[in-house]
């Protein structure tokens, strides 16, 4: 019985064998596609299996007169008549043993071939099963609208294409999986399709070009049978509390506890984001007008800019004439200048600026992340999440910035949802802002929405408060910027599967480049995502 389902499965894989036609030799095969005589024994022998039903679903015609079927066809026959063989008569029993032994060779290639079908299968569906490509490319825009200055607006064309893999781990039980993702980012301040491959600081000056760069690049699964504990380690993406703390890379360890209502967050390790997406400091320079060196935004039109203290540099009797910090006018002393100089001192995550290039002291890199946030699904239109974050690098002279953050979302209405952020930091300088909040009103998207439907259509309205000081590296920032406040507006409409195009608009002021006339900031983002 069980070799006949075989040689039954073997004959509905047959559609196959023209792809696999070195599964039996060249006479064999010949012999199968041969037309068996019209006057053979075989076709009334059939005629009879099927009169007594051991043969069903076929007409009894094509076995009589001058119809001809192959000799393949003919061995199909008997392997679905051998897979009622149990149920049938002695005299039919009689007839399926001399059918088998007419066709036995075209059988027993079908049996081989199913065989070889089934292996295959199996190793499509495990090849399938273990290893996941897709990916995304997008064109974009970015329109900036600075008031006064001698760059009252500023263009950024870029085109970025993303690769993610994903592989089940051989030889290790359970879920466990190694996944990558391989960016590529072209950009330009001129116009579009004239963008150039980038070549981007990432982790206090480390160059790299952003030609298929590993973006991310980690294992993960659950610990444990049933123990609802996930685990991820290598270059990886936390992505907690919509990221407004935390929306940046790490290079470290993520447990996560997953139940039914609530998921706790733990992480810590090394921040893994480019120089660019890391807040700006403040530098001493020299103002020519006043004659003296003087502390000045180091990208004015950066509004991302921590917390800093105001030094200045001297140079005079005092000093015997060799350069010299001051602070408020008083000046420091070698222990405390070469303090400020190790650690960068001026508000720069990446140590980078006059101070240091003036006084030529080493530059100090290192940025370390540990948090953990908990999220809670209080019932199907309400849910809250709280989060705690501890953040050093040179920004804050490797004094640790500590963030707490707090969000929930409402559901209004069925596609409908509105979403409140709040958040703090520790440090209250002379030139903070460590008070960031969100409002935001929510259709159909929470802000970002799938494009996996098509003609689907997202919008959202709010009012984006992102405090430098209130973050480690905010993962806002398309209309609003970060630094600023105001209203942002947005849409997304999916063109079809997997095509969508979007379109963002902010419109306030700066929080920190503090002359009124001229921190009026508007910023348009556009741009179309295929996925793929």
């Amino acid at each position: 019985m069980k070799q006949a389902q075989l040689m039954l499965g073997a004959a509905a894989a047959l559609a196959l064998t023209g792809a696999f036609g070195g599964t039996a030799s060249a006479a064999t095969g010949q012999a199968m596609f041969a037309d068996v005589p019209s006057g053979h024994w075989a076709y009334q022998a059939v005629a009879q299996l099927q009169a007594d039903g051991l043969v069903k679903g076929m007409d009894g015609e094509h076995f009589h007169g001058d119809a001809k079927v192959t000799r393949y066809q003919m061995a199909q026959i008997v392997a679905r008549a051998m897979a009622n063989a149990d149920n049938a008569a002695p005299q039919d029993q009689a007839l399926l043993d001399k059918l088998s032994h007419e066709f036995d060779d075209e059988i027993a290639s079908l049996h081989s071939l199913s065989r070889r079908v089934d292996v295959l299968e199996k190793q499509q569906k495990k090849t399938e099963d273990a290893i996941d490509i897709h990916g995304h490319f997008q064109q974009t825009l970015e329109s900036h609208n600075h008031a006064g200055g001698d760059t009252k607006k500023s263009r950024w064309w870029a085109k970025e294409l993303y690769f993610d893999a994903e592989a089940k781990l051989p030889g290790v039980i359970g879920d466990w999986k190694f996944k990558t993702q391989l960016e590529t980012k072209w950009g330009s301040s001129e116009r579009i399709n004239q963008e150039e491959l980038m070549t981007t600081n990432y982790n206090g000056g480390h160059s790299y070009k952003e030609r298929l760069r590993p973006n991310l690049a980690y294992v993960e699964g659950s610990i444990g049978y049933k123990s609802q504990i996930w685990a991820r380690a290598g270059i990886l993406q936390p992505w907690v509390q919509n990221g407004y703390a935390y929306g940046a890379n790490l290079r470290g360890v993520m447990l996560e506890h997953w139940s039914k209502k609530y998921v706790w967050h733990v992480f810590g390790g090394l921040v893994d984001s480019s120089d660019g997406d890391l807040a700006v400091g403040a530098g001493a320079s020299y103002d020519n007008a006043a004659g003296g060196w003087g502390s000045e935004l180091a990208q004015p039109w950066n509004d991302n800019v921590r917390a800093h203290k105001s030094y200045q540099v001297v140079s005079n009797a005092a000093t015997d004439w060799k350069p010299r910090l001051s602070l408020h006018g008083n000046l420091l002393s070698e222990e405390e200048q070469a303090q400020v100089l190790r650690n960068g001192g001026t508000g720069s995550d990446n140590a980078k600026g006059d101070l240091t290039d003036m006084f030529g002291s080493d530059q100090s890199t290192k940025k370390t992340i540990y948090a953990i946030a908990y999220d809670r699904m209080f019932s199907k239109k309400f849910s809250y999440n709280l989060g705690a974050y501890r953040y050093t690098s040179a920004a804050y002279n490797r004094e640790p910035l500590y963030v707490g953050t707090a969000s929930f979302d409402y559901k209004v209405l069925p596609k409908t949802t509105f979403r409140a952020i709040y958040s703090q930091g520790n440090q209250h300088g002379e030139n903070s802002n460590s008070r960031g909040w969100m409002l935001d009103l929510m259709w159909n998207c929470s802000p970002w929405m799938g494009a996996e439907k098509p003609h689907m259509f997202g919008a959202y309205v709010g009012y984006h408060y992102l405090a430098p000081d209130s973050y480690v590296r905010c993962g806002y920032g398309d209309g609003i910027d970060k630094g600023q406040k105001g209203v942002e507006l947005g849409m997304y409409y999916n063109l079809t599967h997997n095509f969508q195009y979007t379109i963002k608009y902010g419109f306030g002021k700066s929080l920190t480049y503090t002359y009124a006339a001229k921190n009026k900031r508007d910023k348009l983002y556009t741009g179309v995502m295929a996925y793929f």
